[in-house]
């Protein structure tokens, strides 16, 4: 299963995070809200409170209120703030805005002096609604003594909440329009953070196609460890390949003049002289192919000039001939891996063709699906379907296939092997053989 991206995973992070963040950030404001707002409202309703007590007297028996009082809202019907004041546990007045209620005494006990403050009653004069009750008991002289007078003041939860919703939906609001803005600084954060890592990556890239020889480029000190083991690899692989192709180098002159010397021994067999050339062929073989392939940090070579190289090499050979060769190679082509490896396979297949073709020989090179397309065709006679199977078996002697395409095709099987690609022989549209080879070209 394929993992997600570190850009991806931070994203996500960042995701869940604000979706607990938002909600549990609008749960502590609304109760930071709903307590303020409720305090506001116990010192107003203690405002009014001690409003009706200052404007109430007391004559004897007979209590006094002035018609008009200074809390407007006690003034108007439907304002939702409604005043009552009880005197001998019967409600002597209430305010202008309570002329749609009948009152009777609110069962609300509050000792002398004392006051009281309820957020949530459900009163018997509207038992569909719920109210704030502030209540507060004073004594005033009467006609027998200093006798309890209590004052209440009723206010609708209706106005508190449809203020706390108001509060709400801006909040959820301001919340949303946060945290996307939050949202989009943490991706852009993000990208500038990942930038090192991805201008790390492409230098990488770089040094891997051979346009750079080691990682020189700045970084933030947590990938200076890394820089520097990649630069030590890069300096280990080369030099690892120059000291391999060195020992093979020596170790096939090594090898030559013992066999040229019992090779030239007159004495010898002819069996034997056979058998010491057979030696001479496959170590000069097997030594071109473990020197042969890619190391994966080379620079890609052009396929046109090596191409074109060869076309002029195969037309004085073939001279008497007079063969036509045809390029049809795509700008930009490139093989990535070693030029003298590139010229020994198109060498071979080249040769090949123009030792089978009547008169006209065609190469097309092309970029398909991630792959170099190679196509080798020619109007000779082609190879048979029996042929063409033992061509493509591994460990098969093939200098005996007598059109022409003799030993050279097995050094081309192994160097494709080496570079991992394929290759598969099938008929040409111009009559004779056409010899395809893929290789992976990917950057």
């Amino acid at each position: 299963m394929r993992q997600l991206s570190l850009r991806l995973r931070s994203i996500f992070l960042a995701i869940v995070l604000l979706a607990f963040f938002a909600p549990f950030t609008v749960v502590i404001l609304d109760e930071a809200y709903t307590d303020s707002l409720t305090e506001a409202k116990m010192s107003e309703l203690r405002l009014m409170n001690l409003g009706l007590l200052s404007a109430f007297e007391l004559d004897g028996d007979l209590p006094y209120m002035p018609e008009i009082l200074y809390e407007e809202q006690l003034n108007l019907p439907g304002s939702g703030y409604l005043g009552v004041i009880v005197f001998r546990d019967e409600v002597i007045w209430q305010s202008a805005s309570a002329l749609e209620y009948t009152f009777t005494p609110p069962n609300i006990d509050v000792a002398v002096g004392n006051e009281l403050f309820t957020e949530s009653y459900t009163p018997a004069f509207d038992k569909n609604a719920n109210f704030f009750v502030y209540a507060f008991t004073a004594e005033f002289a009467s006609s027998r003594d200093f006798e309890p007078v209590r004052f209440y003041i009723f206010n609708n939860r209706a106005l508190f909440e449809d203020e706390r919703s108001t509060f709400l939906s801006t909040t959820w609001q301001w919340i949303f329009t946060l945290c996307l803005a939050l949202l989009i600084f943490i991706v852009i954060g993000i990208s500038l953070v990942l930038l090192p890592v991805r201008k790390l990556i492409d230098e990488i890239s770089q040094a891997s196609r051979g346009e750079k020889r080691q990682l020189s480029s700045r970084y933030p000190v947590e990938f200076d460890s890394l820089k520097q083991s990649i630069n030590g690899l890069l300096h280990t692989e080369a030099a690892q390949r120059t000291r391999y192709k060195n020992s093979l180098g020596d170790l096939a002159h090594s090898l030559k003049t013992p066999l040229a010397v019992a090779s030239g021994h007159k004495t010898l067999p002819s069996e034997v002289g056979e058998a010491l050339r057979q030696i001479d062929n496959i170590i000069k073989r097997q030594l071109k192919r473990a020197s042969a392939g890619k190391t994966g940090w080379q620079q890609g070579i052009a396929v046109q000039p090596v191409l074109n190289k060869l076309a002029d090499a195969m037309d004085k050979v073939y001279q008497e001939k007079a063969l036509t060769i045809e390029f049809e190679v795509d700008d930009n082509i490139q093989f990535k891996g070693d030029e003298t490896d590139f010229m020994e396979l198109s060498g071979n297949l080249l040769d090949n063709a123009c030792k089978a073709a009547k008169n006209r020989v065609l190469v097309s090179a092309k970029i398909k699906s991630g792959w170099l397309v190679i196509h080798v065709e020619d109007d000779g006679p082609g190879i048979p379907y029996d042929k063409k199977t033992l061509l493509l078996e591994r460990g098969t002697r093939l200098d005996t296939y007598e059109e022409g395409h003799g030993i050279g095709m097995a050094l081309v099987a192994d160097l494709v092997s080496i570079y991992e690609g394929r290759m598969q022989i099938e008929d040409s549209d111009l009559g004779g053989a056409n010899i395809v080879l893929q290789f992976p070209n990917h950057v």
